[in-house]
């Protein structure tokens, strides 16, 4: 019987977020871990972006975006309703706006101050000082709700948390001085102490066409 296939990669927080998206509405894919720096032929030649995640459907068509691996996934769970629960009509725009946010704005100085030396090591304590600026507007919202948009859970928080856990990371690896103080400290364990967390980050085997089929969620 055909699966939709996932190509991914475990660390990549894009990946991370649509990893965890299909756990929650519990569909299961087949998994192809991808190697960034040898990309498989297959992988290049469906993907317009060339990017993770990406999901090929049985039909063979393609989603390229972690936003709408999301959102399809809700769209196919059988839990009823669960697409009204994570993102709920009259917070829709609230939602886009914060996941816009972090993708537009702290991605981008996240990535420069992570991997300063890709490029302008000069300018990693700007990044540093910059990307620190949405951890704490974030938190702020959080002194008042225990999730991001209000006092439920959203795809919102799903998009972002794995973004806010690659900053922690990057702090520690980096010796800079950013501590992570309640409420964003608790509402990222939440994720992180979460049960489905080690099926989330399981390790797969880097993915060719002679690879057996493996399955996500890992059993």
């Amino acid at each position: 019987m055909r699966t939709d296939i996932l190509y991914s990669f475990r660390r990549c927080p894009y990946a991370i977020r649509a990893r965890w998206a299909l756990l929650i509405c519990e569909i299961e894919v087949e998994i192809r871990e991808v190697d960034l720096k040898n990309k498989p032929l297959e992988f290049i030649n469906i993907s317009k972006t060339k990017t993770v995640p990406i999901l090929v459907k049985t039909n063979k068509e393609v989603i390229e975006e972690s936003l709408d691996i999301i959102i399809w996934a809700l769209s196919e769970s059988k839990k009823k309703q669960i697409k009204n629960i994570y993102i709920p009509f009259d917070k829709r725009e609230e939602i886009l706006e914060i996941i816009s946010e972090n993708d537009n704005g702290f991605k981008y100085h996240l990535d420069r101050f992570k991997y300063s030396a890709r490029f302008n090591v000069s300018e990693e304590d700007l990044h540093f000082i910059e990307a620190a600026k949405y951890i704490k507007k974030w938190n702020k919202k959080l002194i008042n709700n225990r999730w991001l948009i209000g006092d439920d859970p959203s795809i919102a928080d799903w998009c972002i948390w794995p973004f806010v856990r690659q900053f922690k990371m990057a702090c520690e690896n980096q010796k800079k001085t950013f501590y992570f103080e309640d409420p964003i400290k608790e509402w990222l364990g939440n994720y992180e102490n979460h049960q489905y967390f080690k099926k989330l980050m399981h390790k797969y085997n880097q993915w060719d066409k002679s690879c057996k089929k493996v399955y996500f969620p890992y059993n």
